[in-house]
């Protein structure tokens, strides 16, 4: 696995724990921009593992999911 797709991954997963983690203190606002942040990193790292390549540098994902055809 690439050092960059591996450290995507793993930032992703810390980002879902922190999601969840909010929603038990209910920090609702806190846990969407965690989820999102866990979707986009997560992403990313799909796209670095099917491109081989470095992702745009951009927060659009419909942009970064889009690029992957």
């Amino acid at each position: 696995m690439r050092e960059e797709l591996r450290a995507w991954w793993l930032q992703a997963l810390e980002d879902l724990e922190t999601a969840a983690a909010n929603i038990k203190i209910k920090r609702y606002y806190a846990s969407a921009f965690f989820s999102q942040q866990a979707a986009e990193k997560a992403l990313k790292s799909l796209y670095i593992e099917v491109k081989k390549d470095f992702p745009p540098r951009t927060h659009n994902m419909v942009e970064i999911a889009g690029s992957l055809n």
